[in-house]
Order: C-alpha cells, then structure tokens, then sequence
C-alpha cells in the first residue's frame, strides 16, 4: 500500500513540505518581523535599489500613533521603576526644569540627548570612545533609551522657549519631528511652532471678504487680486541683529518652515489647515500667486471640511485667475478659476447676498474673455489670410454671443473683411490687426455690412495685346555689379534669313545622276546607296 495515502501514517511530502517551509521562515523571520522596516523586498536579489525603499511601514494613523505614544509611556514608567541610572539623570534635569532654572535644565537635558543620539545603524548607544571598538552586537543599548531621549529632546527645545530661544527652540522641535515622526509630544510641539511662526511674523487670515479682483488689461490679461481691508502687512527684514527671539537672517522664511512642519508632520491635528490658510495668506499678500494657488489647491484637497474651504475656493479662484496673460496665451488658468467660482456658488449655501453677486458678476467676466478668445482666433486668420473662417469664426460669434462686446466687433471685422481682401496678405499680417483696429457694430446696424462672397469669379476681361519683348540686360542675382564687364548682344536683322545661304541638303552625297554606277568619295563620307 501507498505510504502517501496510508491514514494511519503521515504523508511524507507533506512532512518535507512544513519542513522546508518552516526553513524559510525561520531564514527571513528577523528581516520580516524585525525593526529594519525593509521586508521581504530586501530579499529581492533582482529588485531595483528603490524596492527596498519602497514601504509605508513607518506611516501611522491617528490610533498607531495613540498606541505607540501609551507605549513609550508604559516603558518610561517601567524605568521610573527600575530607577535605572538614565531615568536618575533626566528627573534630575527635570527637577531644574520645575524650579525654573531653565538655563541648568536646557545644559542637562542637551547633555542626554547628545548621550543617547542616534547612530548609523539607526540604534540608540552613548556616544563615547569605547563604544566605537565594540561590536555593533554589543554597543546596541535597549530600547527604554529610545522614550527617554525622546522626553529629553522635548524638554530640550521648551527649556529654549522658556528663555524666549525661538530659534533655537525651532531647531529641536523640527529635530524632534524628524527622529521621532510618531512622539507623543507631535501635538504639543505642534502648537509651540505655530505660536513661534506668529511671533516672527504678523500672520493674517485673509477671507475672500477682504480681497477684490482688478479689471482686465487692454492686452485681455486678467487683472491681480487686491487686499482693500486689513492691509497692513509687516514682513521683518532679512538680517537682524539685536532681536534674540528672531532669527539671524531669514525670519521670513524660517516662520513659513514651522507653519509647514506642521501640517506635514500632523495632518490630523487641530493646527493643519490653519497652518495652511496662514501659509497661503501670506504669499497672497505678498504677490506670489502661484505659491499661493498651490497651498490653496493643498487645503481643498486634503481639508474639505475645514472651516477655511470657502474661503480657498473664492480666494484660489483669485489667485489661479491671476496667472492667465490673455486671449493669445493659454486658457488652462481661466478654465480653472471659472470652475472654482462655479463651485463655491453651488456648495457654499451660506455665501452672502454680496458674495452671490460678486461670483456671478466674476463669471460673467470669465464668459467675456472666453469670447475674447474666440475673436483672437478670427484675428489670427485674418493674418493667415484665410478669409472663409474669419466668416464662420464672426458668424459663430454673433450666433452664440449675440449680446456680448465681442459680438459688435464680429460685425465690424465683416464690414472690413471685403477691403482686407482687397490687400497683400503679407503686409496685412505684418501690420498685426488688433481689437483695437476693428469698429463696433450694433445689431441694429446690420445693413452697413456688405455682403461678402468669397467664392465669386472676377470678370472676364479681353486679354491684352502682346507687346514685343524687349531683352534687358540681366544683371547678377547674387553678385555685385560693379566690376563685372557689359556685354551688349549683337543687333539682328529681322529680314535676313540665317538658311539663305546654306548649300541644298543632300540625302546621298556622292551620287552622280549622270553616271548611275560611279560615284565620288570625299573623305569623311559615306558611300551612296544605288537606286
């Protein structure tokens, strides 16, 4: 009988099989389970160097980041009970901390984070001359190290905004949310950047309220948002030298970095999306639209329920229509504002009785200068000389828009479209005719427009009485004509006649009539055939 299928006996090959499998595991189980984070993509021994990079392992959600923050909690408290010489060092810098000597407490609390620094490896070990023989095996320290530096960086950087540092301060903070993504602390430092980011600059929330957007150019470009309340605006200067609570230079850009740690660092948290509003504010304050478009575009996207979302809608539609040049240029930045305006109209039901009527007027506006595209384009066929879709591009215009500005210049460019046929296309196109150039018609006008037929034959003419051609003397094309000689032809007599005076052609040289069976050769003849 079969082993393989013997019930009292356990198959051999599924024997070898929970073997070999169990092999496997245990061969991957420390890089699969472990710390590194990499997975079984390391183990790819044909995989691109970005597969082992490619892992969300160290993204967290608002729960893992609640699970980990009471962990690391758990292990202080386990080492607050071992009372492990670590724990003795940071309730000491803790102790000056409480007593308000923050001077002490920021030296000692700097002294157990350079301690318990990361290395290379990305393991936690004091950073002293001994441990650089040891094995990596030996030097790793344990893992309670990790929650106590943590809690040494945090007091590290409110020691420094205790003694109004905020650059120093910023420094560790930043730190803090680089090595520690997940810290229980990431709320905490959260708002402890948001209110150093205020400090060095006067922040404003700016509402759609507050901003008007300008009429259009003459050149059809669309005119720039303009703050007409609240326009005070101080933006500290790059340099500073007395102030210790700024920066040295760049407090500007220094405040918009703090404002981005955080909503990047704590998406979920309460501060993001302000921290968003007071980013775009400011480069709509200070002319930068298409930074501003992009931080607006950020917070509708990510922030759809914050209380800023009308806002971002109204005012992004201001500062996308802001990068459209005109009808000659792209129309990608005019398509967008108009559907932002769109939008906000149909989502926002608490939009005021003026703001109703300043988006609708704004789309009436956007509508104009599509039409104004329309007419660009009868313009650009005229330079090409194409005058049949001049015609269907007006017509198309009176027909569709017949209300519009655009529509009386759709009937004053075919009142003209007979004498710029008339003309040299070159030059017509050389002159570049512009809207300017065209008169405005009314539709009650209609009768001053003649009737253009393009498609009519001229009239037939009797053709013209050939002259004699006189031959002028050609000159070189590419050639000077200086230093070169004059050659005159030589006249001709119209009545000589150049065959007058050539010998009769004979066909057989050398055949004499009067004798048939001679014949006289010459040299350079052939002999005659006889008849």
């Amino acid at each position: 009988m079969n082993n393989y299928f013997n019930p009292q006996q356990p198959p051999r090959l599924l024997l070898k099989s929970c073997a070999l499998g169990l092999m496997m595991c245990c061969a991957v189980g420390c890089q699969t389970f472990g710390g590194s984070g990499k997975g079984l993509s390391s183990l790819n021994p044909f995989g691109s160097p970005s597969d082992a990079t490619a892992s969300i392992d160290d993204v967290k959600g608002p729960m893992e980041r609640t699970i980990l923050a009471s962990n690391s909690q758990s292990i202080v408290s386990t080492a607050s009970l071992a009372n492990t010489p670590e724990f003795q060092q940071y309730q000491a810098a803790k102790a000056l901390y409480d007593s308000g000597d923050y001077a002490a407490a920021e030296k000692a609390f700097d002294t157990i984070a350079k301690e318990y620094a990361l290395d290379e490896t990305g393991q936690y070990r004091r950073r002293s001359l001994g441990n650089f023989f040891k094995a990596p095996s030996t030097r790793k320290a344990k893992y309670s190290d990790g929650p106590l530096r943590e809690d040494a960086l945090f007091m590290l950087a409110e020691s420094r905004y205790k003694q109004d540092e905020f650059p120093g301060a910023e420094d560790v903070y930043l730190g803090l949310l680089k090595d520690y993504p997940n810290t229980r602390h990431l709320e905490a430092a959260s708002k402890r950047l948001y209110d150093i980011a205020l400090t060095w600059m006067d922040f404003k929330q700016t509402t759609n309220s507050e901003v008007q957007m300008a009429a259009y150019e003459e050149n059809g470009r669309s005119g720039r948002p303009k703050i007409v309340a609240n326009t005070e605006y101080n933006r500290p200067g790059f340099f500073n030298f007395f102030d210790k609570k700024r920066p040295a230079t760049d407090t500007e850009g220094r405040a918009l970095e703090a404002l981005k740690a955080i909503w990047l660092n704590d998406p979920t948290g309460p501060l993001a999306d302000d921290a968003l509003m007071l980013t775009a504010s400011h480069y709509l304050r200070i002319g930068s639209h298409a930074e501003a478009a992009e931080t607006y575009q950020l917070l509708r996207e990510e922030f759809p329920d914050s209380p800023h979302a009308k806002d971002a809608y109204i005012l992004g539609s201001y500062v996308t229509q802001a990068s459209y040049q005109g009808a000659a240029y792209d129309e990608k930045s005019l398509e967008q504002s108009r559907q932002l305006k769109s939008i906000a109209l149909a989502s926002f039901q608490d939009l005021s009785l003026e703001e109703r009527e300043r988006l609708e007027a704004e789309l009436k506006e956007v509508e104009e200068a599509k039409i104004a595209r329309e007419f660009e384009n009868a313009l650009f066929w005229l330079g090409k000389g194409n005058f049949t879709a001049v015609e269907m591009v007006c017509h198309q215009i009176i027909n569709t828009h017949p209300g519009s500005f655009y529509a009386g210049k759709a009937r004053g460019l075919l009142s003209k479209l007979p004498e710029y046929q008339k003309r040299n296309t070159l030059m017509l196109a050389m002159e570049g005719v512009t809207v300017a150039d065209i008169p405005s018609i009314d539709a009650t006008q209609t009768a001053m427009i003649p009737e253009y037929q393009p498609n009519s034959a001229p009239a037939k003419t009797q053709p013209p009485v050939a002259e004699p051609e006189v031959e002028e003397e050609k000159k070189p094309r590419f050639f000077p004509s200086w230093g070169m000689p004059k050659l005159r032809p030589v006249p001709k007599d119209p009545e000589e006649d150049e065959g007058s005076n050539a010998p009769p052609f004979n066909p057989n040289p050398g055949y004499d009539e009067a004798q048939p069976g001679k014949a006289t050769l010459t040299l350079g003849q052939e002999p005659a055939t006889t008849r």
